[in-house]
């Protein structure tokens, strides 16, 4: 079985029917609809979200409220989502939300769901040292509610807007308190970040060489590991490429190991970044991938350089597994830093187009297209060459 997203007539997006593989990546302009596409998929992913359209419940469009994408929804609106294992289908059309499966009745889906929730909500608060809840008590758990409620979600958006996560998220519960006006997922993501720093109190971030402290209450980063660590800085006076990637890795490793969540949306992982840096992150990102719980990410992004990094992947993955080249592999790109092309899905979004959503990986050899690959650079290529012909052209008057 495999996860498969139809979204038509829904926001900026017109048409598009993809297989959501462990490592999904869709690309496009800015408006295009790979943020929309990314929400859309983690709302599907929450399973007391299912129990809301079983019971006809008001609120069954809240998530998309908290995503502010309720509005996108038209009188032509289609959505389906089949689950990984071919249990569950939710569909939307004429209005309204359905739960469907061919293979369990609506009851047997409830009650599938309800323990699932119930098993992984005290899975979750055992690891953060609250033992031995009943079921009719978990909704007295007020302090751990928002991280429960997110736990059923099994996906962590985590949005563009992360830098905030840096500078201000000494200051989310004041704003909280103070009810100013932020993105749900924006607070969701700080929150999360929070529960890191206070549990991971050592983090070091190989690819940049620095390391994160906490120490009564002072956080701090520092350059380099260790005993060789120096200059201190706090990191909202740290670099905006640090303060986007820092955030984003603390909470991707609480998460996993809090067990909250397994899978991770990322809305462009390469913000801020130097080309070099979003080579490394992707190879930090899928290293984390293969050598943790981690189901599975979801990155929108507008960078050809993801796209040449996640290229790089997949050739590698081609070498180490089908042709056995695993010494050759690692000494170029290093250990766990492949996966293979049956992991990896690649849409490109285009609203100008005739085809909405193309998949930008060839049939034959799992590899994204080199055209797909060089369409920007050509592009930017064209104007050069024209303006070079003129530089030439001038040249040849003197």
């Amino acid at each position: 079985m495999v996860e498969h997203l139809t979204i038509r007539n829904f926001g900026p997006i017109k048409d598009m029917d993809v297989v959501i593989r462990p490592c999904t990546i869709f690309i496009g302009t800015q408006g295009s609809g790979k943020s929309t596409a990314a929400k859309v998929l983690t709302i599907c992913r929450d399973l007391s979200w299912y129990l809301s359209i079983i019971n006809h419940d008001d609120n069954v469009i809240e998530p998309f409220r908290k995503f502010c994408i309720d509005e996108y929804f038209q009188a032509d609106s289609y959505l389906y989502y089949e689950d990984p294992d071919g249990l569950i289908e939710v569909v939307f059309q004429n209005g309204a939300f359905e739960l469907k499966s061919e293979a369990l009745s609506i009851d047997s889906i409830k009650e599938l769901l309800s323990d699932k929730i119930l098993s992984e909500n005290k899975s979750l608060l055992a690891s953060i040292g609250v033992k031995d809840v009943l079921k009719e008590d978990l909704q007295n758990q007020q302090l751990y509610a928002p991280l429960l409620r997110a736990n059923s979600r099994m996906m962590l958006y985590i949005p563009a807007e992360r830098n905030l996560a840096g500078s201000m998220s000494k200051a989310l519960a004041s704003m909280i308190v103070a009810k100013i006006p932020l993105y749900d997922a924006l607070i969701e993501y700080m929150s999360i970040f929070e529960k890191a720093k206070n549990d991971l109190k050592e983090y070091f971030v190989p690819f940049m060489g620095v390391s994160f402290s906490m120490n009564d209450g002072q956080e701090k980063i520092w350059m380099g590991k260790g005993s060789d660590r120096h200059n201190p800085l706090p990191l909202q006076s740290c670099s905006s490429g640090l303060q986007s990637v820092l955030p984003l890795l603390m909470s991707i490793d609480y998460s996993l190991k809090a067990a909250c969540f397994d899978a991770f949306a990322i809305e462009e992982p390469e913000q801020n970044l130097f080309p070099s840096n979003q080579r490394e992150l992707v190879y930090h990102l899928v290293e984390k991938y293969r050598n943790s719980k981690m189901r599975g990410m979801v990155m929108t992004t507008h960078s050809p350089y993801i796209l040449s990094c996640m290229n790089v992947v997949l050739l590698a993955g081609l070498l180490y597994e089908k042709y056995g080249l695993r010494d050759e592999v690692v000494q170029i790109i290093g250990e766990d830093h492949h996966l293979l092309s049956s992991d990896v899905a690649v849409y490109r979004l285009d609203p100008s187009a005739s085809s909405f959503c193309v998949d930008l990986k060839n049939s034959n050899t799992g590899l994204i297209g080199i055209n797909e690959l060089d369409s920007a650079s050509e592009s930017i290529g064209e104007d050069y060459d024209q303006l070079y012909k003129l530089y030439v052209q001038e040249l040849r008057k003197k």
